[in-house]
């Protein structure tokens, strides 16, 4: 199958198997990957595809202003032992570029298929309701802070709740 056609049969999969209140959902396919979202693009849920690694990643990425990605995974650091309790160990925190920050777990590829299709939507399904309802509660929060705060000057270290991504290649386990 290919991978494009595999995104439209997860995008598929993904409506029913969650909650009427979070059905409503604007999705896109851009190049080899899904993203699901409900108020801005710049923070959606990803599936992502990675023939060259063997890998598909599934995750919530916040890629809008470095404050705001920050801040958002500030709010995610705070509750990983509840979506870490919800979703299992393998959840990772961490920086994906000096601006966007991500939380996601991977599994193997595998064959592009209708089971494969299934089983990611199902994980999809389960970050969605797990993540949705928590950013739901803190953006009030996240709206005062950011008016609040000076945004933080380009080059400063990295918040303690993030990990850099050469620390995952490196087989540290993240901080979050």
């Amino acid at each position: 199958m290919r991978v494009r056609d595999f995104l439209m049969l997860v995008r598929e999969r993904l409506e029913p198997l969650l909650p009427a209140e979070l059905r409503s959902f604007q999705a896109r396919i851009r190049f080899n990957l899904l993203q699901v979202y409900y108020e801005h693009p710049s923070l959606h849920y990803e599936v992502w595809p990675q023939r060259k690694n063997g890998r598909i990643e599934i995750g919530l990425h916040f890629e809008g202003k470095r404050e705001e990605n920050y801040g958002w995974a500030a709010v995610l650091a705070e509750r990983m032992p509840q979506v870490q309790a919800a979703l299992g160990p393998s959840l990772e925190l961490e920086e994906w570029t000096p601006t966007w920050t991500r939380l996601h777990q991977s599994m193997p590829l595998g064959s592009l298929d209708e089971d494969l299709a299934g089983e990611v939507a199902q994980r999809m399904a389960a970050l969605i309701e797990t993540a949705q309802p928590i950013l739901e509660e803190c953006r009030p929060r996240m709206q005062e802070e950011a008016l609040a705060l000076p945004p933080r000057p380009p080059g400063r270290g990295l918040p303690r709740y993030l990990r850099r991504r050469r620390r995952r290649l490196s087989g540290r386990r993240p901080l979050a």
